[in-house]
């Protein structure tokens, strides 16, 4: 077992082929009670979900152990590893933005005129989740989440896909502000603090150009 902190993080390894432990007890240096924000035995990864409880409770903080003021116990399976953040800082889940950019390239004003389908693990496979519209301030709150994947829809089912992925799915693995830009990628940040690209003119086309005259030839 191998567990350190990095940042605001706690990694924790397991790495023995068939030994699995229940109530390891790992010494941290903070006071805070920690959630799992991604284990490699997630559906997603190919794993069993054993590690579930950790992404939607919290781990409460215990005595020193091993020379560090506080400590944990956490359920390590064999072949595993978790990340683990303070519980404060996925407060608030993820809030999406959409520019104005976007919509106009799409013909769109208002993100009245959008909404996201969801997409989500069940039982080891990818399931289609419910639509959901942008609230009357143009966000589209998930308040309790910690990660997203969904795509975007306009008036009628128009696609309104992300170009940084194959399948056109916006992907979100961290809570915070996220904002759709461009012809359809995720920038971090609200639009106020999100920094667009300037439009670059188009070059000018040499195709269309009326080719000189030859001169004539001298008498």
């Amino acid at each position: 077992v191998i567990a350190f902190e990095r940042g605001d993080a706690l990694f924790v390894f397991n790495f023995h082929p068939g030994n699995s432990y229940t109530d390891y007890q790992i010494g941290l240096g903070w006071g805070e009670p920690m959630r799992c924000v991604l284990d490699s035995d997630e559906s997603r990864f190919g794993g069993q979900c054993r590690l579930e409880y950790g992404h939607a409770n919290t781990f409460p903080i215990l005595g020193g152990v091993d020379g560090r003021p506080h400590s944990m116990k956490l359920y390590l399976p064999s072949r595993t590893c978790q990340v683990l953040v303070k519980e404060h800082l996925i407060e608030g889940g993820i809030r999406v933005f959409v520019s104005k950019e976007f919509l106009a390239d799409h013909g769109l004003t208002s993100t009245s005129q959008v909404k996201a389908q969801f997409q989500m693990w069940e039982n080891g496979k990818k399931v289609v989740g419910p639509r959901k519209p942008f609230d009357k301030d143009g966000i589209l709150h998930l308040k309790d989440a910690i990660d997203a994947e969904f795509k975007l829809e306009g008036p009628g089912g128009q696609a309104l896909d992300c170009k940084a992925s194959k399948d056109g799915y916006f992907r979100v693995y961290f809570t915070g502000d996220y904002t759709v830009c461009g012809l359809g990628y995720l920038a971090n940040g609200s639009p106020d603090d999100v920094k667009f690209a300037p439009v670059v003119p188009k070059a000018k086309s040499l195709v269309d150009e009326p080719k000189p005259a030859a001169p004539k030839a001298a008498a």
